[in-house]
This record gives C-alpha cells, sequence and structure tokens, in this order.
C-alpha cells in the first residue's frame, strides 16, 4: 500500500478546497495509508476525523511533516491561490516534487504576497524571471508599482515554476486542463469530477421550516447566494435585479456566507434593501449546508475567474436547488436543462438576470423541471466515490513511474530558463563554440551564413510579451 502525504487545508479553514478533498478522503483513505499534512494553525474537525468513522487517517502539522517526509511513496497538493492556506504547500513543493490537485490557474496573489508583501521583492522579481524573463519581469513589477496588479495578475499566473517541479497534475475541468497543457507540454493531466459531498447531518423538514420562516413568510419565493461576498460574485448585479423583483412579487434574499466586499453594507443602505436581504454571516459547514435546503433558487454568478470551477454551484445541483450561474468556460459541462447562464459583461447582463430571476419566482414547474434535471446530472457525473477512485489510479499511475517523472520535471525548469536566453547571450553563445571550433573575426563569409540563422532564432526564444 502507498504511502502518500496529502498537503491541504482542511475544515475548519474556511475554503470549498477543504470541503472538496474532504468528499475525497473517504475513498483515498481505504486506497493508501494516508497522512495529511496541514499548515498546523488548526486541528480539522470534519466528522470523517472522528473515531466513529473508522477511517485511519493520520494528521502531521507541516514542521513534523518536513522530518518525515523521506518516509512518503509520493505527495499530493491539494493547491490554490490563497497565500495563508497554501504558502506552507508552495514551500514543501521547493523540496519535494509531487502531484498537483490544482483549483486556481492564477497562483500570482500568493507568490506576490509570499515575497513582495514579506519584504523581499528581489524573490518575486526571481520567480518572474522564470516564468516570463527579464524584460516582461520589469514590466510587470512597473505595472505593480503604478498599480495595475489584478490585470497583470489574470495575465500573467505566475504558475509556470510550480507546474515545471511537479510531477502531475489533477484538474476539475477540461478548460484548465488545457491551459496547464499549453504551459506545461508533456505533464501528465488528470481531469476530475468535483465530488457531491456535504458536510454534517441532512436538516430534517422542521429545520428547514425554521430556516424559511426566519427569511419570509410560508409563501415566498426565497433566493439565495452563498460563499465569500467579493467582487466576482457580481451582487450589485444581483441586488438590482432582486430590488426590482420584490415590487412584483412576493420573494427574499438571504446571502449565506462571508462578506469581503468592504461596502456591502452601505450598497444595502443605498438601495433600501439593509433590512430586506438577510445576511447569515460566517456558517460553520453543516450549518452553511442547511440553508441550502431552504431557498427555491441561488444565484451564483462568477466572474473574472480564475480557471478552476466554483464548488458551490455543484453542491446546490446536488440538491435540486435551480441555480442561475454566468455562462464561463469552467462551467461549460454544466447541463442547459440544470441551469440557467448568464453572459457575464454583456450590454443586458442585468436585465437578463433579472429576466431569469423573474421566470423561477413564478413558474414552479420551471423549478421542478431544472431540479429534477439537476439531480440526475449530479448523481451521475460528481459521486465522490467515482472521482476519488479516478484520483488514487492517477495517484498509482504517477507513483509506478515516479523517477522518470522527476527526471522530466528537472528537464522542463532547464528548458523553461534556458527558453529566456535573450539574443546578446544566444550569439555570444554561438560565438564561443565557432572559435572553439576555429572561426575567426575576419572570416566574414563564414560569419554572415552563420549569424543569420542564430539572429532568427534568438528572436523566436524570445518570451511572450518580450518582443
Amino acid at each position: 500500500m502507498l504511502r502518500i502525504a496529502l498537503l491541504t487545508p482542511l475544515t475548519p479553514e474556511r475554503t470549498a478546497l477543504a470541503d472538496v478533498i474532504e468528499g475525497y478522503l473517504p475513498e483515498l483513505a481505504r486506497r493508501f495509508e494516508l497522512t495529511v499534512v496541514t499548515s498546523g494553525a488548526y486541528k480539522p474537525t470534519a466528522a470523517i476525523f472522528r473515531p466513529e468513522a473508522g477511517l485511519r487517517i493520520r494528521v502531521l502539522p507541516y514542521t513534523q511533516y518536513r522530518t518525515l517526509a523521506d518516509q512518503f511513496d509520493l505527495a499530493l497538493y491539494n493547491l490554490g491561490d490563497e497565500p495563508r492556506l497554501h504558502g506552507y504547500m508552495l514551500d514543501a513543493m521547493q523540496e519535494r516534487a509531487g502531484v498537483l490537485l490544482l483549483h486556481d490557474l492564477v497562483l500570482h496573489h500568493s507568490i506576490f504576497v509570499l515575497t513582495w508583501g514579506a519584504g523581499n521583492q528581489a524573490a518575486y522579481r526571481d520567480e518572474l524571471v522564470y516564468s516570463y524573463g527579464a524584460e516582461t519581469a520589469e514590466a510587470i513589477i512597473a505595472g505593480v508599482l503604478a498599480g495595475d496588479f489584478e490585470r497583470l495578475a489574470s495575465r500573467y499566473p505566475l504558475v509556470e515554476r510550480v507546474l515545471d517541479r511537479s510531477l502531475a497534475a489533477a484538474v476539475f475541468n477540461a478548460g484548465l486542463a488545457e491551459a496547464v497543457a499549453s504551459l506545461a507540454p508533456g505533464l501528465p493531466i488528470e481531469t476530475l469530477p468535483l465530488p457531491f459531498y456535504l458536510p454534517g447531518e441532512l436538516p430534517d423538514e422542521a429545520r428547514v421550516q425554521a430556516l424559511r420562516r426566519q427569511i419570509g413568510s410560508p409563501e415566498t419565493v426565497i433566493f439565495g447566494t452563498f460563499g465569500l461576498f467579493n467582487s466576482q460574485k457580481r451582487l450589485e448585479l444581483t441586488l438590482e435585479a432582486y430590488q426590482r423583483l420584490r415590487r412584483e412579487i412576493n420573494c427574499a434574499y438571504v446571502l449565506v456566507g462571508s462578506a469581503l466586499d468592504p461596502d456591502l453594507t452601505a450598497r444595502l443602505n443605498e438601495r433600501n434593501l439593509l433590512d430586506d436581504v438577510v445576511r447569515t454571516g460566517w456558517l460553520e459547514p453543516a450549518a452553511f449546508s442547511e440553508y441550502m435546503y431552504a431557498v427555491d433558487a441561488a444565484v451564483q454568478l462568477r466572474y473574472p475567474h480564475v480557471g478552476g470551477i466554483p464548488y458551490t454551484p455543484i453542491r446546490l445541483l446536488g440538491l435540486g436547488v435551480p441555480t442561475i450561474i454566468s455562462d464561463i468556460a469552467p462551467q461549460a459541462d454544466l447541463p442547459s436543462d440544470a441551469v440557467i447562464r448568464i453572459v457575464p459583461e454583456a450590454s443586458d447582463e442585468g436585465e437578463a438576470l433579472y429576466r431569469a430571476m423573474y421566470r423561477l419566482a413564478v413558474d414552479p414547474m420551471q423549478r421542478a423541471s431544472m431540479s429534477a434535471a439537476s439531480r440526475v446530472y449530479i448523481a451521475r457525473q460528481h459521486d465522490p466515490r467515482h472521482g476519488a477512485a479516478r484520483l488514487a489510479d492517477f495517484v498509482e499511475y504517477i507513483a509506478a513511474q515516479k523517477e522518470q517523472l522527476a527526471e522530466r520535471a528537472q528537464l522542463r525548469q532547464r528548458e523553461r530558463t534556458a527558453g529566456r536566453k535573450s539574443g546578446n547571450d544566444v550569439v555570444a553563445m554561438a560565438g564561443q563554440a565557432l572559435a572553439a571550433m576555429g572561426v575567426r573575426a575576419d572570416d566574414t563569409e563564414v560569419l554572415h551564413h552563420v549569424l543569420k540563422p542564430i539572429a532568427a532564432m534568438a528572436r523566436l526564444a524570445q518570451p511572450r510579451g518580450e518582443g
């Protein structure tokens, strides 16, 4: 049985990545001698770690793992773009190549915080130079100093070194798989389904009705939005649509989760919605999930995105909640009879959202049809046992060829840095080779035929954005 170290955030950390991996853990624990490695800042609280769960999963803090890392056959890194949660994994990858479970293509935010944010601008520049070359690195730094960080982070994901160091990568949608393949040719990639997984006990009908009474009357159509409320959730559009809708229909709106937007309260107040939108604040995972049973429909917009597939819609659809989503590539596989798509940044985005909410509010038959379709789809495509089994098979496949893949990882890193040579570097190396062959500086006829194609190759070697 393989000895696997899985570096990952777990509940009680406030991240969907913990929910995803906890959905996989029971099957992984049956297939492997499994050790979960945390940052060490907390103790896991999910039910699967209780003795009565009957799962053999060892938990180690990262400081202890570092002294024991050689005991494991393979390391898995459940990685996203949150420096507080994933910084120790980026550190561990420098010592030990492993298999990525990659949720976001963009890691620029984490690397920026862990380097520049820690007072080490040189380390940030080194990462940029490795991925994009010296000239582009200087341009990015100038843009950051000019206040253009978010746009630059989206354009330059800064995931290249992480991919180059890895033995393989598992991702959760085809679009992210294609992006990874283009950045790291030859890297083994597996595309997995996100697991439909809910923590805790299912709420009974009395609990669901009690939650509904807290939000509205028994006849009220309840809309909900779940998760961390940042600019990507496009709440301004949803609030505007809800404000219009409530003038015509008996409806309510609940925000279940934490607000990262400091202006949310002010914006609710400006729309006279401060007392009409229910806000739960952050909830423990089981309580968070209970509210999914209490809503009639959900609005889960997300744009821009960073490559990963949003997890909350998978859970809502598994419970049969009709859901309105943004029309983005990571969600392209969700069936059209189970969701309503809104094109982000279209001229009629707000109007399209209002019409979608209106249809769901007034048409219980459409809600029922979408509910049935979504349950069937999730049961077929997102069973956590099937996804975990595919991940376990992939891990075994990679472990069997770990040495060869480690050599390929080293080769990718050498090729990446070799590709960053400037035109002058290429010409200098060619000059040294010609001198060794006895070609003199006054051999103009020979040099004419040699230097022209060398110059062309030097131009081709320029990295993206530097030509």
